[in-house]
């Protein structure tokens, strides 16, 4: 397993050529850089910069994430604001293929209302099955996030929606944090198992409903490492948390510290 750092971890001022020397120099393996629309639209220079300068650096560039299907829900009753969701996908996976990037980040649906559940799901996986082309043609994963969505809300449920849409590009993109509070983070990463294709860690503690910094909450990281070693995962652990608004980079180090130690847990 390696260990890597989302960039929302530095303050948004942050420049990428910030975020990849920081990161480097902390020690982490790998950086997972977010788009905005503004990125999205990053032309194939920026890029190939993006690239050069992580490999100098030694870096890795694994995934990539985006909080855009947030507001271009991919199971919305608009066909519109659909469609915009998969042609951010297809974006995402031209541009993850085109830094090295492997796994694009894809938050399945956000359930509202008005929709039944049942149709969310249909809607959800058709606008996926939409997108898998892409993923397809630039050979990168598109990783399905367990997020506060109101959907998929169990291990069985998140595997029998990845097995539906039948599709090798289309995994689980595992979030520790955002488990904890529905259920037991080890049980989740056993019964996806093989489905896994990436991780993201943050803590949560239970008492108070909140996310925390990486061993500031309950979650029970040694039975989590187990778990994965179990699975034989050996792809990225990323450290998606915010930073302290006191000094710019101790989110980060602490994390990578933290890090450290979940690592030699299970």
């Amino acid at each position: 397993m390696k260990k890597g750092v989302n960039a929302w971890i530095y303050p948004s001022k942050f420049t990428v050529d910030e975020i990849l020397d920081a990161s480097a120099n902390i020690g982490f393996d790998g950086v997972e850089l977010n788009l905005d629309e503004k990125s999205l639209n990053f032309s194939k220079k920026e890029r190939k910069a993006i690239t050069e300068k992580a490999a100098s650096l030694g870096l890795e560039l694994p995934s990539l994430c985006t909080g855009l299907f947030w507001k271009f829900n991919l199971a919305d009753p608009d066909a519109k604001v659909r469609e915009k969701g998969v042609e951010i996908i297809e974006k995402g996976c031209e541009f993850a293929s085109d830094i090295g990037s492997k796994v694009l980040l894809v938050v399945p649906a956000v359930a509202v209302p008005e929709v039944s559940y049942q149709e969310t799901w249909r809607l959800s996986k058709d606008s996926i099955l939409k997108a898998v082309s892409a993923a397809e043609e630039y050979d990168v994963t598109l990783g399905i996030e367990n997020v506060w969505n109101r959907f998929l809300y169990s291990p069985l449920e998140f595997r029998k929606f990845i097995k539906e849409i039948n599709h090798p590009n289309v995994k689980a993109y595992f979030d520790v944090g955002n488990n904890h509070l529905l259920g037991f983070p080890q049980q989740w990463i056993r019964h996806l198992s093989d489905l896994i294709a990436c991780i993201h860690v943050k803590d949560f503690l239970r008492s108070n409903l909140q996310f925390r910094q990486l061993l500031e909450g309950d979650v029970p990281w040694p039975e989590v490492m187990k778990a994965l070693r179990e699975i034989k995962y050996d792809g990225f652990v990323n450290v998606e948390v915010s930073p302290y608004p006191g000094h710019p980079l101790k989110a980060a180090m602490d994390s990578k510290a933290a890090l450290d130690l979940i690592f030699q847990m299970g």
